[in-house]
């Protein structure tokens, strides 16, 4: 049995303001293309099943478009005789019970099998029962649901979520739950992972499939595509679906150099075939202040006009440390803000009467602010 393993499409993901004729945003159109790349490329791959490991979706109320290009993709499929076994993830997930699933629309179709509603589901397809716990709201849940799990035998199984072996590549959302590696048992034929937009293999059997594009610059090194996985032999091929579009460069050392210097060396890099339709950042370090200013900006944007997104991320000289590059952990703004107002009560800037009240106001504010964000937008910071 062969299946394709993918995951975190993210349709409806919009970034940078950079518009076609028509008015649509570009990295989204770009995105619905590959999408539509990875359906046909699929098709000429003829698996058994598709699995979709979750984050079909960016958004937890997706407008028309995105709904119609995702069943337009299922129709495609559908047509080829390919099966497919999708999970949600934490952006495509009502996070309260009351609210409704996007999925609820493609319940039904011939083909398709949906674990959406924070519960394991199991289906049974082409001799195999592919396993499928989605996201939970809860994250203790996933241990819940996986003891539900009764073996078959030819056993897959399909989570969203982060696991434990990748706790340094946080990737700070919210809903961004952790999944213990425990659950990875070498038992099954193959575990399919999502939620982590690197292609990585976790263990013998278990692989993040990765998203087909690139929504930070913190994935610019990452190779993405989908994953080939014959069952009966053990073999994983990684498939690549789009050529990189994603540069970020290596940090120029500008010691030293004049605006002339510095022009010289931006041209250089930002040749316009090279960068066309790229979205790309050059590293500047010790940069000169006046040289920097002197530089002619008009002349360097037409330059790089043919990028669909360029950025200068610049260090002065006279600069020990850039306020921007301070990593900060915004699920944890709350705390930081408390301990603010306990440092400035004891120097009697707030009065002691308030505080409590003002410290409880303002830690809830910072959370749902943080909780809005995040669930309805990707974390695309640098």
């Amino acid at each position: 049995m062969k299946i394709v393993h993918m995951s975190d499409s993210h349709l409806g993901f919009s970034n940078f303001n950079r518009v076609d004729k028509y008015g649509r945003n570009l990295v989204e159109e770009m995105i619905y293309q590959g999408f539509e790349q990875a359906v046909e490329r699929i098709i000429h791959l003829k698996p058994d099943v598709l699995i979709h490991a979750g984050d079909v979706f960016h958004h937890v109320r997706p407008r028309i478009r995105p709904l119609y290009v995702f069943k337009r993709g299922l129709e495609k499929l559908q047509d080829a005789g390919i099966s497919v076994v999708i999970i949600s993830g934490n952006h495509d997930s009502p996070k309260s019970y009351s609210a409704i699933s996007p999925f609820y629309i493609f319940e039904g179709m011939k083909d398709v099998s949906i674990a959406h509603k924070y519960q394991y589901d199991s289906f049974h397809l082409e001799g195999h029962t592919f396993h499928c716990i989605p996201f939970c709201l809860d994250p203790d849940d996933y241990i819940k649901e996986f003891s539900n799990i009764g073996r078959s035998g030819n056993d897959v199984l399909v989570m969203h979520g982060l696991v434990e072996s990748l706790k340094n590549k946080k990737m700070r959302t919210v809903g961004e739950h952790e999944l213990r590696d425990s659950l990875l048992k070498s038992d099954f034929d193959y575990i399919a992972l999502g939620h982590y937009h690197g292609q990585t293999q976790i263990s013998k059997n278990a692989w993040y499939s990765g998203s087909i594009e690139y929504f930070n610059f913190g994935e610019a090194s990452d190779r993405k595509g989908i994953l080939l996985a014959d069952l009966e032999k053990g073999v994983v091929e990684q498939i690549e679906i789009k050529p990189k579009y994603m540069i970020d460069h290596p940090a120029i050392d500008c010691s030293g150099m004049s605006s002339a210097e510095l022009s010289e060396t931006l041209q250089n890099v930002c040749d316009p075939d090279r960068i066309k339709d790229h979205i790309l950042r050059i590293n500047l370090e010790n940069v000169s202040r006046s040289a920097y200013r002197n530089l002619n900006h008009a002349k360097l944007s037409k330059l790089t006009s043919a990028a669909l997104y360029f950025k200068i991320r610049i260090e002065y000289d006279d600069e020990k440390e850039r306020i921007d590059d301070v990593p900060v952990n915004a699920l944890r703004l709350h705390e930081e803000y408390t301990r603010f107002l306990e440092d400035q009560a004891s120097r009697n800037m707030v009065s002691k009467s308030i505080k409590n009240d003002v410290k409880a106001y303002g830690s809830n504010l910072l959370k749902r602010a943080v909780e809005a964000h995040n669930i309805e937008a990707m974390d695309a910071s640098e």
